[in-house]
Parts: C-alpha cells; structure tokens; sequence
C-alpha cells in the first residue's frame, strides 16, 4: 500500500464580509424607462455608502457622477459631516415600498422622475472610525423618502434632491 503526500495548501483567509444594501426586486409591470431610474437611484445608494463606510476614501468625484443640482452639494455634505466628525457607518441600509413615477419634460428640459420608498436603518451603526466604538446619533430607524431625478442631456438619470421624514414604514 502507498501513500502518497502532496503539500497542502495554507488557507487563505476570507475577506470580510462587504454590507450591501438591500433593494427588493422590480416588479414585473416596470417599464424600461422606470428600470434605468431605479437603477440611477440604487447607483447614488451605492456610492453614498461606499463614502460613508470608508472616511479614508478623499477623491469624491464619484459622487458628482450620481447627482446634479441640489444633491450634488447635500451628498458631500452628508459625507463630510461623517468624515469631519471621525464616524463611519456600518451595516447596510433596507429599501421597501420603491415606487417610480415619470414626469415627462417638455422640450427644453429634462424628464424628471421621482422615487418614493421607505428607507429602514436598524441595521446601520455608526461608529468612530479608528476605535470602533458605537456612537449614539438617534433618530428615527425607518424615514419615508422620496428621491427627485433628472435626465440629463447626456441620457444619465441623475438624484438632483432626496428628502425625508421620520415615519413607520
């Protein structure tokens, strides 16, 4: 009987989980016009907590990729406030209730369209950014948002504003 021995392989460790947010799925009725404005908004989420999640991250143009108008100062805002504060959130964000409605423009400006959707918190943290420790901000743990878009003449939908109230959803 032989046996036969080969090196085995050192595991490498496993990367640490990356928090995503959770977006449900489409509902089937979408046209292909509210997919790409879904898709625009779920893009500004992505961006908005890749920002929030990692205060090292100092190049922000990005953010100007998924906004225009209002937002596109509010978005740096937000994060820098974070930023200038030594926070960083974890955890990621829940979406419910997503609706999108069209508001065609006329012909010298851009098709709007705005998102509405419930926008749920508890799993989000937010700690200092060397320590770790959990900071206590408060606040409601579900918002009622609604999130305006614009189509640009570059064919990109784009956030221009987001707002909020705090409210069960």
């Amino acid at each position: 009987m032989s046996v036969s021995a080969s090196p085995s392989r050192t595991p490498e460790p496993s990367p640490s989980p990356t928090v995503a947010e959770s977006f449900p799925p489409a509902p089937a009725s979408e046209s292909p016009e509210q997919a790409a404005v879904r898709a625009a908004w779920m893009e500004y989420w992505r961006v908005y907590q890749k920002f929030a999640q990692d205060p090292s991250v100092t190049d922000w143009s990005e953010t100007q990729l998924v906004t225009t108008g209002e937002e596109s100062g509010a978005i740096i805002s937000a994060i820098g406030d974070l930023k200038d504060r030594g926070w960083r959130s974890l955890g990621g964000l829940e979406f419910r209730d997503i609706q999108v409605v069209l508001t065609p423009g006329d012909a010298e400006g851009p098709n709007r369209a705005e998102v509405t959707y419930c926008l749920d918190r508890s799993d989000v943290s937010i700690v200092d950014a060397e320590s770790g420790v959990a900071v206590a901000v408060g606040g409601s743990a579900t918002l009622r948002e609604s999130a305006e878009l614009e189509h640009g003449a570059d064919g990109i939908w784009r956030v221009s504003k987001v707002r909020n109230e705090p409210q069960a959803c």
